[in-house]
């Protein structure tokens, strides 16, 4: 069997988050699409795979609730993919997450240029500065049988509203696990 070549981003970050898209919404507000980065072994058959079960001691986040609301997302889309949750030890997939927030301030610099009457124009900066929140998460699947990662998915995003956590965790979620299960070669 071929080595999983699993993005090297990934390996080293992490990290779950959301990365803001460019689109103005607001001044000193922009909005990107989060980039999804994955990878998966090719040589796997993701059709053979009927149940999960998450991987103990494996999975971190910085809260409580965020944990629990992390968990209750995955599961859900993997019972959306046709994948049932196992009760006991028996599974065929084992599923970890990587979580890791940071709330910080940012700012947006803009720059304009002011004349006073009968004198010529002076270039002034100003920055508005606003509370963000930046998370990153990263799904992992393994294989039961010999803990292989077969399939991973990470992203980023940003939030100013800390209202909006519960809604950015889900869509996060939503857009790692779409990726599951991969195309066929």
């Amino acid at each position: 069997m071929k080595p999983c070549h699993l993005v090297a981003p990934l390996a080293a970050a992490f990290v779950i988050g959301l990365a803001p898209a460019t689109a103005s919404l607001a001044p000193g507000q922009e909005f990107r699409m989060p980039k999804v980065d994955f990878d998966y072994d090719k040589d796997v058959d993701f059709s053979l795979f009927r149940t999960f079960r998450w991987k103990q001691g494996a999975s971190d986040a910085p809260t409580e609730q965020a944990r629990t609301r992390i968990v209750w997302y995955v599961e859900r889309e993997l019972e959306k993919k046709g994948l049932k949750k196992s009760p006991d030890d028996t599974a065929d997939l084992l599923v970890r997450y990587y979580a890791k927030a940071d709330k910080s301030l940012k700012g947006t610099p803009s720059q304009g240029e002011s004349y006073l009457p009968g004198g010529t124009g002076s270039l002034t900066t100003s920055v508005d500065f606003s509370k963000v929140l930046e998370a990153s998460l990263l799904i992992e699947l393994q294989r039961a049988t010999d803990a292989k990662t077969i399939w991973r998915a990470a992203s980023e995003y940003r939030t100013i509203d800390e209202k909006r956590v519960d809604a950015e965790t889900e869509s996060a979620v939503r857009r790692l696990l779409a990726r599951y299960p991969p195309p066929k070669p």
